[in-house]
């Protein structure tokens, strides 16, 4: 078991010997502890108290990775044949020995490192099988109303829609502020094409603005130039769990009277001036798909502090149907979120704050490792804001003589998976109209790369990945 003895200091405690009959059982336990340990209560270390004089204990935990970090005296103060050893600097009779394991780095790099992958404890296991066994009849909705119920709160909105994907809560987003052919919607040219798309759905225009060079977010400048008087809404991108400036964005959507709809797909829990990412705007919508750092598979969640729009959105999700009965009032859509997937949100949502810890810690890595060298560089993280580090990411300099597509090739090589970060989206072929792309979503789009982030990577493995990145370069 685990004993807590500080904020970041757990000690193994109440250790059995196991049966000879079942070699290594101990060990495999003790695995499993720390395993709990490092990915679930976030600690980097774990420590515990064994006898001097018990040697085979000693021997155990020395060949299982800890070692001595120090030592307490101990007397005995019973009488007679009875033993009772108190803490002591003098009349030692044993010693307690302090051991301890780094269980951050002394978990060795994967053969093979992908870009993503979810944590996944007893508790999703828990909460699924309870939904699959009993979430019917009267329970078919029970997870749903937790998830929507606990996720508003953790947002700092009032409201929560469970979706089948993001795609979806933006569709509504914009279905439910009315925006539809003629009207103009801003997006950047940096994001995943659902932003974009989404707007597509309605009948309304995406017009792409430039991002920022340093946050690769919507540069609110650029959104500026950008506006005419068909513009109806700005839709921010908190890109890779990395803030948007909302103040300006802010600023100009009260001034030209336009909505806001924050595309938070990667960012559940990206913090902007102590506020929530995705909580700022009319709508906000995020993302659980498989590669998010909270997955359920698919899904989404639409949240607003409008009463009037999260009736007219839930409406819309519903086929149009009459609130309590089976009539349809007009077309709608059904983006709903099953129960069952329900129950893995909420059981990950219950975990976020451990995972965003983290991901943080891997970000702290890649800036360890790359952070001073000259032929890279990294999206900025802005001073007002906490990223969720959901990607870790690198532009590689005009100096050098290798191309980005040809080093992920060679790391994919090395057993190292990548991903391009995202092309000026307005250069796909499908749009209704020509655009010339921005000069910054240009530069970072055919330089830029996303490393392996997944929220359970080892400190060794994130080394391995910086190691040949910056042997290729």
């Amino acid at each position: 078991g685990l004993l807590k003895v500080g904020e970041d200091r757990c000690e193994i405690d109440n250790v059995l010997r196991g049966e000879s009959e079942i070699p290594g059982i101990v060990s495999r336990a003790l695995e499993v502890v720390e395993k709990f340990a490092y990915e679930e209560l976030g600690m980097e270390s774990l420590e515990l108290k064994v006898l001097e004089s018990n040697v085979h204990a000693i021997d155990f935990y020395l060949n299982n990775g800890y070692e001595t970090i120090d030592r307490i005296g101990l007397t005995n103060s019973a009488t007679g044949t009875e033993t009772n050893l108190v803490q002591s600097e003098t009349n030692v009779s044993d010693y307690f020995s302090i051991m301890q394991k780094n269980l951050r780095d002394t978990n060795t790099a994967q053969a093979e490192i992908l870009t993503a992958g979810p944590s996944i404890s007893n508790r999703e296991l828990t909460y699924v099988g309870d939904a699959t066994m009993s979430g019917w009849n009267h329970h078919h909705s029970d997870y749903i109303a937790k998830f929507q119920e606990q996720f508003a709160d953790y947002v700092g909105a009032k409201y929560a829609i469970a979706t089948s994907s993001c795609t979806g809560a933006l569709h509504l987003s914009l279905l439910a502020l009315g925006i539809g052919p003629g009207d103009e919607v801003i997006v950047p040219e940096v994001t995943w094409v659902a932003t974009a798309s989404a707007v597509r759905y309605t009948g309304a225009t995406p017009v792409f603005a430039d991002v920022d060079p340093l946050t690769w977010c919507i540069d609110p400048k650029s959104v500026e130039q950008k506006i005419t008087k068909n513009t109806k809404a700005i839709m921010p991108v908190h890109l890779y769990g990395f803030a948007a400036d909302m103040g300006a964005i802010a600023k100009l959507a009260k001034e030209h009277n336009l909505f806001i709809v924050e595309d938070a797909a990667p960012a559940i829990g990206t913090m902007i001036d102590g506020v929530p990412a995705g909580s700022l705007g009319d709508f906000g919508a995020y993302s659980f798909q498989g590669a998010k750092m909270l997955v359920t598979g698919e899904g989404g969640m639409l949240v607003t502090s409008d009463p009037d729009l999260y009736e007219r959105a839930r409406k819309i999700q519903d086929h149009g149907r009459k609130p309590g009965t089976f009539w349809i009032e007009e077309l709608g859509y059904k983006y709903k979120m099953n129960n069952i997937t329900a129950a893995l949100g909420l059981a990950q949502l219950e975990r976020s704050e451990r995972q965003i810890d983290q991901k943080r810690r891997i970000a702290s890595w890649y800036r360890e490792f790359l952070g001073s060298h000259k032929s890279l560089s990294m999206q900025h993280e802005s001073s007002n804001t906490r990223s969720i580090h959901w990607f870790n990411s690198v532009t590689l300099g005009d100096n050098l003589n290798i191309s980005r597509d040809e080093v992920m090739e060679k790391l994919k090589a090395d057993g190292i998976d990548t991903r391009p970060v995202f092309p000026p989206i307005s250069q796909y072929p499908f749009w209704d109209r020509t655009h010339i792309p921005g000069a910054v979503a240009t530069q970072v789009g055919a330089n830029s790369i996303n490393l392996p982030s997944g929220v359970k990577l080892s400190k060794a493995s994130i080394e391995r990945v910086c190691e040949s990145l910056v042997n290729l370069i």
